[in-house]
């Protein structure tokens, strides 16, 4: 177990969608194998997979296709809006510190 492991209540979901949000704090582009990497050795690539699919269904994250950084056409990842403020607020609390 890591540190985010023992000190964390999020869920892995949340832990996806606020990964994705610390991209977009960042201004950063994110997508499906930019996560897998980010989130290595705290979330299996199966996990993170799944984890996007129930986003998607919750409404919390949204794609659309895009150029990533390696040039190469991908599914860019974002926060909805309706699910901006919660997110938000879950990554102050429970992530920042986690992942700076």
């Amino acid at each position: 177990m890591t540190e985010i492991d023992l000190k964390n209540p999020l869920s892995n979901e949340f832990k996806v969608a606020v990964e994705i949000y610390r991209f977009e704090e960042k201004g950063e582009l994110v997508w499906h194998n930019k996560l897998v990497d980010s989130l290595q050795g705290i979330l299996s690539k199966n996990t993170i997979s799944n984890a996007i699919n129930t986003l998607f269904e919750w409404g919390i994250v949204k794609a659309e296709y895009g150029e990533t950084e390696k040039g190469r056409a991908g599914k860019l990842l974002s926060i909805s809006n309706e699910a901006g403020p919660i997110i938000k607020e879950l990554y102050l609390r429970y992530w920042k510190e986690f992942r700076r």
